[in-house]
C-alpha cells in the first residue's frame, strides 16, 4: 500500500539537488539558497557525496531508461548530457519530454517532490492524516454535508457493519489504506447482505465498501468500464483561500479495466482551469499521444468536462470547511450525472501526471508560486 513503513523510509533522506551548488526549478531558488546557509558541515557533506554518486548514476539510468522507452542513441547521449549538467533524472527526462536544458527551469524533480511536500504538509506523514485512510476520509466528509458515494459498509478483519441496505446495487470495495486503484474490487448485483458478506476478502485489513457511480452521460466515450475522474490540486493561497492549482482527467484507455489510474494503464490529460476543456492525452509512463480514444474513436482534444465550475467550487469548499489542516491536497472527483463527486483527497498528489499531462512544469504557474510561499514560512 502507498502509506506503509517502506514508503515512509524511501522518502526519509531529500536529495540535494546538486553538488555544492543548488540546482533546481526556478521558483524552488529561495529554499534552497535558505537550505544550503543552514546545513551543518555534515549534512553539507552527505549531500556533496550523494550528489556525486546521483551524477555517476547518470549514465546507467539513461541506458536503462533508453531501452525501456525504445528510444535512440541520439536521446540516451543528450539525456546524460541535460541530466549532468541540470541534475536531473534520465526517466524524468523521457516522461516530461525534455529535449532541452531550459525546459527544466519550471519541471519540479520527482526525486525532490516528497521533501518539499513533507516541508508544506508535515500531518499528510503521520499516523493521523485522514487522507490516507478511506473510511476516515469518507466520515470528515460526511460530517461536512460534502456530496460522495454513498458508504454502504466498512469491513473490519472480515467482519462487516452495514450502513445501508446493499440488496440490487452494483457496489465497489477499496482498501482503506489503498492507492492507485490497488484492491479495488466491483461487486455487481449485491443481492442482500449475506450475498455482500460472502464476497468480502478474509483476513486482516480495512475496507470501505460504497455505491459504484456511473459517470457523466457526457464522458461515456471515454469511460468505458472505469470511472473517469479528475485530479484537481488545491493548495491554500497568500491569504489562506485554497485555490485550483492544477487538474488532469484519468480515464481508462482499454476495455476490461475496473479502474482509471494510470498505473493500471490509463490515459491522462491537462484540463485548462478556467474553463475545463481537456488538452492532449498520453499514458503515464510513455506510449504517443492521443487527440481521440483509442478504443472509441471519441474526441478528447477540446471536450469539455462537464459541471466544471461545480467541481472547482466543491474542492475549494471541501478544503476550507474540512480539510484546513493541510496546506494542498490532490482531490479524485468523479463528474456524475448528480453532479460533481468526492472519491478521495491526496495529501501527496505527486508532481509526475500533472507535469506530464500539461506538458509544463508546475513550477512556472501558481503551484510554484504557492509552493514557494509556504516553504519560506517554514523555519
Amino acid at each position: 500500500m502507498g502509506y506503509d513503513r517502506f514508503y515512509f523510509l524511501n522518502k526519509a533522506y531529500g536529495i540535494y539537488p546538486g553538488v555544492t551548488t543548488p540546482v533546481s526549478a526556478r521558483c524552488l531558488t529561495a529554499h534552497y539558497a535558505r537550505r544550503q546557509t543552514r546545513r551543518g558541515p555534515l549534512r553539507a557533506g552527505l549531500d556533496a557525496l550523494v550528489g556525486l554518486a546521483f551524477k555517476a548514476w547518470i549514465p546507467w539510468r539513461a541506458a536503462k531508461v533508453q531501452k525501456r522507452f525504445g528510444l535512440d542513441e541520439a536521446w540516451r547521449t543528450r539525456a546524460i548530457e541535460i541530466a549532468r549538467v541540470r541534475f536531473a533524472d534520465p526517466n524524468d527526462l523521457a516522461l516530461f519530454r525534455i529535449t532541452d536544458a531550459a525546459q527544466l527551469d519550471d519541471y519540479i524533480r520527482r526525486y525532490e517532490d516528497a521533501a518539499l511536500n513533507r516541508r508544506i504538509n508535515p500531518l499528510g506523514w503521520t499516523s493521523r492524516c485522514v487522507l490516507a485512510d478511506k473510511a476516515r476520509f469518507q466520515a470528515r466528509c460526511e460530517a461536512a454535508s460534502l456530496p460522495t458515494p454513498r458508504t454502504v459498509a466498512i469491513v473490519r478483519d472480515s467482519r462487516l457493519d452495514l450502513k445501508a441496505d446493499p440488496a440490487g446495487r452494483d457496489l465497489v470495495l477499496k482498501p482503506a489504506d489503498g492507492e492507485g486503484g490497488d484492491g479495488v474490487v466491483v461487486l455487481e448485483k449485491v443481492k442482500n447482505a449475506a450475498d455482500l458478506s460472502a464476497r468480502l476478502p478474509k483476513g486482516r485489513g480495512v475496507f470501505v465498501v460504497q455505491d459504484r457511480l456511473l459517470p457523466h452521460p457526457s464522458l461515456l466515450g471515454l469511460a468505458l468500464d472505469a470511472l473517469p475522474t479528475v485530479r484537481i490540486v488545491t493548495m491554500v493561497d497568500e491569504v489562506g483561500a485554497p485555490e485550483a492549482v492544477s487538474a488532469t482527467f484519468r480515464f481508462a484507455s482499454v476495455a476490461g479495466a475496473r479502474v482509471d489510474n494510470m498505473k493500471a494503464g490509463g490515459l491522462i490529460c491537462a484540463v485548462d482551469l478556467p474553463i475545463g476543456t481537456l488538452g492532449l492525452a498520453c499514458k503515464g509512463y510513455g506510449g504517443g499521444d492521443h487527440a481521440v480514444h483509442p478504443v472509441t474513436g471519441a474526441t478528447i482534444i477540446g471536450r469539455k468536462l462537464p459541471d466544471w465550475a461545480a467541481a472547482k467550487g466543491l474542492v475549494r469548499r471541501a478544503h476550507a470547511e474540512a480539510f484546513a489542516d493541510y496546506a494542498l491536497i490532490g482531490w479524485d472527483v468523479a463528474l456524475t450525472p448528480d453532479g460533481p463527486m468526492l472519491i478521495e483527497g491526496n495529501g501527496k498528489p505527486g508532481v509526475l501526471m500533472p507535469q506530464r499531462a500539461a506538458r509544463q512544469g508546475l513550477g512556472g504557474g501558481r503551484y510554484g508560486a504557492l509552493l514557494a510561499y509556504h516553504l519560506a514560512l517554514k523555519p
